[in-house]
C-alpha cells in the first residue's frame, strides 16, 4: 500500500501522465465534453486517483476499461490509439515504483515534461514521447512521422519500458452535446448513454 508521505509524489506524477494523454488533451482543447471539459478532465483524474486510494490491488486491464469508459461517456470520444492502455500502465507503473520506495519513472515524467516545455509550450507531447499536437492544433497526426525523426530516437530510449506507440489519434464521435443529455443521431433516433461513472461497479 502506498505510505501516506508518498501520496503527494504520487499525484504529481499522474497529473504529469494525464498531462500527456493526447487523448484527452484535445478533448478539453476542443470543448467535446462542452464548456466544462476541463473540470471534467479533472474529475476524471481525480476519480483515477481515488481508484488507486479504495483499492489493494491495481490492474491495468481494470483501470483502462475504466479510463475508456469515462472518456467515451463524458467526451464522446472513442480513443483509437489504445491511449488508455497507455495511461493505466503508467499510472501503475508509477503506484507500484513508489510503493516499492523508487521514484527513478517519476523523475523520468518530470523530465520528460521539462523537455517537453522546452520545445514549445503550445506543443502537446504524447505519453512515448512524440509531439502530436501543434499551434494549429491540427488533428492529423499521421503526417508528423517525419518532424518527429529526429526526436524520436531519444525519446526511445527513455520509454521503452513503456512500448512506445505512434502519435495517437482521437475521434469525437459527434459533434459536442449538453453534458449527460440525451444524444440524437442524423436519423433522429436516441442513443443510448454509456454506463455510469467507474468505481459503482
Amino acid at each position: 500500500m502506498l505510505p501516506p508521505l508518498s501520496r503527494p509524489l504520487f499525484e504529481e506524477g499522474v497529473r504529469l501522465i494525464f498531462a500527456k494523454w493526447t487523448a484527452l488533451a484535445l478533448a478539453v482543447e476542443n470543448q467535446w465534453g462542452g464548456s466544462n471539459s476541463a473540470g471534467k478532465a479533472d474529475l476524471l483524474l481525480n476519480d483515477c486517483l481515488d481508484w488507486f486510494y479504495n483499492k489493494r490491488e491495481h490492474y491495468v486491464d481494470e483501470l483502462e476499461e475504466n479510463l475508456d469508459d469515462a472518456i467515451l461517456q463524458d467526451f464522446n470520444v472513442e480513443a483509437e490509439d489504445g491511449s488508455p492502455h497507455q495511461v493505466a500502465d503508467a499510472c501503475v507503473k508509477l503506484y507500484q515504483e513508489l510503493v516499492a520506495g523508487s521514484t527513478a519513472y517519476l523523475e523520468q515524467l518530470r523530465s520528460m515534461a521539462t523537455a517537453g516545455v522546452q520545445q514549445c509550450k503550445r506543443q502537446v507531447v504524447d505519453l512515448d514521447g512524440t509531439v502530436v499536437g501543434q499551434e494549429d492544433a491540427d488533428m492529423d497526426s499521421s503526417d508528423g512521422e517525419d518532424d518527429d525523426d529526429d526526436e524520436e530516437e531519444d525519446d526511445d530510449d527513455d520509454m521503452e519500458a513503456e512500448g512506445g506507440q505512434q502519435a495517437p489519434q482521437a475521434v469525437p464521435l459527434e459533434p459536442p452535446r449538453p453534458p449527460r443529455g440525451p444524444v440524437v443521431d442524423e436519423d433522429g433516433f436516441t442513443v443510448v448513454q454509456g454506463k455510469g461513472r467507474y468505481g459503482k461497479r
